[in-house]
């Protein structure tokens, strides 16, 4: 069972292994989607790319709706099992990221997930392991056809980190969805959305995965979800909308248009990501 922790509760050996399996996607693996043109990582930018409209865009968008949670969910676990294979190194797990900047709750850091963007440099972010200066993470993958081959970001130039009281206050929607609200849509508006625009630069794009943050910041969210679960234990973990068939439990969530290569052999209905130890994994002290 593979344990997923805060980074601040990593050893700076587990962070360098986390980091490098990043750049091993990058550089080492080759792509599924689109062989010779982009890396392994560049897959999984490609992938949440068609999954907002963008590129060859996945029917049904799984953003803005109940399937936001089981999509990312299986995602996140492929990109998890990618870097383990990648370094031949079972032990690397995905860190979360809880929104703090204090002490060793920012990752901000030149030795783990780099600094923010030099604004006179059209916000590239200039110093870490994921700085265009390393020569080892190229961007190949963006919104449009072409794009900054540099990782941008722009800390706080957008929005607000959520707050500690707005987590607490998010996890208490007693209903998964609901039209008027829920679990889901307030988590994704209130929580999800605000952190995306705070990092900014490619965090606020459709490519946004660009960013190894992405990464730190939905695996919080996941486990936000098991807490939710958690805190009401009454309530389905997983709820849809009636009238959308795309939704219900025995679904199989969409990576990939019909006419294009699977990004994994496997395919995975709603119902299968509900649990997460049946995925193989799980987190430290939840």
């Amino acid at each position: 069972m593979d344990i997923r922790r805060n980074h601040r509760d990593m050893t700076q050996q587990q962070k360098a292994d986390f980091v490098e399996a990043v750049l091993s996607l990058k550089n080492d693996i080759g792509s599924v989607l689109r062989p010779g043109d982009q890396s392994r990582y560049d897959d999984f930018v490609q992938i949440h790319k068609n999954s907002m409209g963008r590129g060859s865009p996945l029917v049904p968008n799984p953003h803005g709706s109940p399937l936001f949670f089981p999509w990312h969910r299986v995602f996140l676990r492929q990109f998890e099992l990618a870097m383990q294979t990648a370094t031949n190194n079972p032990s690397i797990t995905l860190p979360y990221w809880n929104w703090q900047l204090a002490g060793a709750d920012n990752p901000f850091t030149s030795n783990f997930m780099g600094g923010d963007g030099d604004q006179t440099q059209g916000g590239r972010v200039s110093y870490g392991p994921f700085a265009k200066e390393t020569d080892r993470f190229d961007l190949k993958v963006w919104d449009g056809e072409t794009g900054h081959r540099g990782l941008q970001r722009n800390l706080g130039g957008a929005s607000a980190l959520p707050t500690i009281e707005a987590v607490v206050s998010t996890l208490k929607n007693p209903l998964y969805w609901e039209q008027s609200g829920g679990w889901e849509s307030a988590s994704e508006n209130d929580l999800h959305n605000p952190v995306h625009a705070w990092i900014g630069g490619d965090m606020a794009t459709a490519s946004s995965p660009n960013d190894p943050m992405f990464f730190l910041h939905h695996c919080y969210l996941d486990l936000l979800w098991e807490r939710w679960r958690y805190q009401h234990i009454t309530t389905a973990p997983y709820s849809a909308r009636p009238d959308r068939f795309h939704e219900r439990l025995e679904s199989t969530l969409v990576f990939h248009p019909d006419n294009e290569p699977a990004p994994w052999p496997q395919h995975f209905t709603v119902a299968q990501t509900l649990a997460m130890e049946d995925l193989g994994y799980r987190y430290e002290y939840f």
